[in-house]
């Protein structure tokens, strides 16, 4: 019986002695991707596998991990920070301007009281979205009578106008300690009255920009509530120059 000689464990060196090398075949396109290849698919010139893969199905692609799809420019938009700038009314209906009425008031340029906004039937609940047209342009505010829920982040980069109403409690549990004299110099404030009725002694005190309107004139409406978007507008320009305005 004849004896069979010993097999050999595995050596890349025996190996290759069998295979004639090439080294012209150790070649590297350096303008092609070889993204998700192994180091050996590169050295023995393998094809880059946005080439390969369309030729041989059978080859996986790279598999791209979670922390690899956060840093594509894919990422998704509601992650990214909101740029609509967001104004605060007051949330007592004793105001002349309330979540009933915010929108015909900053949006038509038109006085209407509470009641007939509430008698409208229209729903406003949660914060308002108004768009204001700039020529050809259309451009978001966001109008919330709710402080309170609005994140750090919203008070120093999207915040930039407060109507005020009179009391100081009004800023109770906001920034700056609540303090409307801080706060004034953070945000832009406006407080709306009756031309015929005296001005409150708080406002009369602070740095309010003051909107006038005319019980009797209706017609007058709209040029006193322009000066309130023009004055905003210099104010976002100046201190959120990155907001949407």
């Amino acid at each position: 019986t004849s004896t069979r000689a010993p097999l050999e464990g595995y050596s890349r060196y025996h190996q290759e002695k069998f295979v004639p090398r090439d080294e012209s075949e150790f070649k590297i396109d350096t303008h092609a991707s070889y993204h998700g290849l192994t180091l050996k698919n590169v050295t023995e010139g393998a094809t880059p596998n946005k080439f390969l893969s369309a030729a041989n199905p059978s080859i996986p692609k790279p598999i791209i991990s979670a922390n690899d799809k956060l840093n594509t420019s894919t990422t998704d938009s509601s992650k990214r920070p909101s740029r609509t700038p967001i104004i605060i009314i007051p949330a007592a209906l004793t105001s002349l301007i309330t979540r009933y009425n915010c929108k015909e008031l900053l949006e038509d340029l038109k006085y209407l009281s509470t009641e007939e906004g509430k008698a409208s039937g229209t729903k406003r609940d949660g914060d308002i979205l108004i768009q204001r047209k700039k020529g050809n342009l259309t451009v978001l505010y966001r109008i919330t009578d709710d402080p309170l829920r609005l994140t750090s982040q919203d008070w120093e980069e999207r915040v930039v106008a407060v109507f005020a109403q009179g009391p100081a409690w009004q800023f109770k549990g906001w920034p700056w300690s609540g303090n409307p004299v801080e706060v004034f110099q953070k945000i832009k404030a406006y407080h709306i009255k009756w031309a015929q009725l005296k001005t409150d002694a708080n406002i009369a005190k602070w740095c309010v920009h003051l909107i006038e309107l005319d019980q009797n004139k209706r017609h007058l409406d709209c040029a006193r509530i322009r000066t309130f978007w023009d004055s905003l507008d210099q104010f976002i320009a100046k201190n959120r120059p990155t907001l949407r305005y």
